[in-house]
């Protein structure tokens, strides 16, 4: 009888030893696949996702910037296009106003040959002759003061057209507020040198004998129009406008700069992913096809180190359950000697809270890939972060992304139920 027990034991111990060799082989893989999904998932959240992450938002608020500037820019060059439109036509009306006297000298000089029974004199600068009657030029110095009155209305009429034409339209279509008050003191002081001129006429009604260049009316008519144009300082409007769209131009170049950072550290960034090494060489993924294959690799990876654990796990409990049956009371090996000898990552005999650590620690994956996808649906919403990807691709990764899903809960469900129906020994652990 003792011979028969002993002929049955060397099939057990030889058993035995398979079971264990068994289990020490393919704790190398699950060693190897279990570390490397975890260290590939950490390097590339930190190293790869995270960095890509920020050069998409740093560069969508790049172009952001990019595009508001040159919007900007555009509409400032416009105004400063419309203001030296709005300049040509206020120059050309000052310069009417300042040369007023001399025109009118000439004016003056042929109202009195009319008076003395010569030609009609023409009214200057093809203003339309008036129609209402001035009377007798044998009464010289009203009917000059009302042909010159006349010419001056007429004058003055002329500068309010080009007013209106050459200078308020064009400044209306700029829409800017600060306008509104220029147009307004603008039309306030060519009234004002309208009636200032009048006055100087009025209380020397005989003013037209001796006007000249040198005449009083004639010097204050000048240097009125002077002093406006000195007060308003029109030029420096255009110059502040133009110095406005020229630190503009100024940005907009250090924008175009930090787009080239941007663009050369994505390049070093898709470099360093593809000189990646493998056991089977490098890696040589582009960046942007890494990040969305990303959570599917994840998701095989720990769905391969999930088996390979379930494995150890029946291998170990083969190698318990027979041990045991042979040693009932553990004298030769107890409990805790068998999960010494033959480790699990997710020990069936270690405490709950220890077990549900180990859990989580796996689950490392899982959450990279989670991380990864909210990535990805992300940068789907900002243009050309994906730029050769269709709708028809969105669609299909969308479809990997489920499957990988699928996989992290499967490779889950099995470890967890692995873990339960190790067997009696799991209580004697909760215990």
């Amino acid at each position: 009888m003792a011979e028969a027990d002993k002929e049955l034991q060397k099939p057990v111990v030889d058993h035995l030893k398979r079971l264990y060799e068994q289990y020490k082989s393919n704790s190398k893989v699950f060693t190897a696949t279990h570390i490397g999904h975890l260290s590939l998932s950490i390097v590339f959240v930190l190293s790869i996702l995270l960095p890509f992450l920020y050069l998409q938002i740093d560069e969508r608020e790049t172009s952001s910037q990019l595009e508001q500037l040159s919007l900007r820019i555009a509409q400032q060059e416009q105004h400063v296009a419309v203001y030296r439109q709005s300049m040509t036509g206020l120059k050309k009306v000052f310069e009417a106003v300042e040369n007023t006297p001399k025109p009118l000298e000439g004016y003056i000089q042929a109202l009195e040959k009319e008076a003395g029974g010569g030609p009609v004199a023409a009214l200057p600068g093809g203003i339309k002759p008036v129609q209402e009657s001035c009377g007798s030029p044998s009464n010289r110095d009203a009917w000059m003061d009302c042909r010159i009155r006349q010419y001056m209305a007429a004058r003055a009429a002329q500068w309010q057209a080009i007013l209106a034409n050459e200078i308020a339209t064009p400044l209306e279509t700029l829409n800017i507020k600060e306008f509104d008050q220029w147009k307004a003191d603008l039309q306030a002081g060519m009234k004002k040198l309208a009636e200032r001129a009048r006055s100087e006429m009025a209380s020397n009604p005989r003013f037209w004998r001796e006007f000249n260049q040198n005449a009083p009316v004639y010097r204050s008519m000048v240097d009125g129009v002077h002093q406006f144009w000195a007060d308003h300082r029109f030029e420096e409007i255009g110059r502040r406008m133009e110095e406005a769209a020229s630190v503009w131009r100024a940005d907009v170049e250090k924008l175009n700069n930090k787009k080239e950072e941007i663009r050369k550290s994505k390049e070093g960034l898709n470099n360093a992913l593809k000189n990646i090494k493998t056991r089977f060489g490098k890696l040589g993924l582009e960046l942007e096809d890494a990040i969305l294959l990303a959570p599917v690799a994840f998701s095989a990876l720990f769905m391969l180190a999930a088996m390979n654990l379930c494995k150890n796990i029946r291998l170990r409990k083969s190698f318990h359950r027979l041990f045991q049956s042979k040693d009932p009371q553990k004298a030769v090996l107890t409990d805790s000697e068998v999960a010494l000898a033959m480790p699990l990552w997710v020990d069936p005999l270690s405490p709950p809270l220890q077990r549900k650590i180990k859990f989580a620690v796996l689950l490392i994956p899982a959450l990279a890939s989670f991380l990864t996808l909210l990535v990805v649906f992300y940068c789907w919403t900002m243009p050309d972060t994906f730029p050769s990807l269709t709708g028809l691709d969105c669609m299909k990764y969308s479809f990997y992304y489920l499957i990988g899903a699928g996989l992290f809960f499967i490779g889950f469900q099995r470890v967890r139920s692995a873990v339960r129906n190790y067997g009696p020994f799991s209580a004697a652990g909760e215990s």
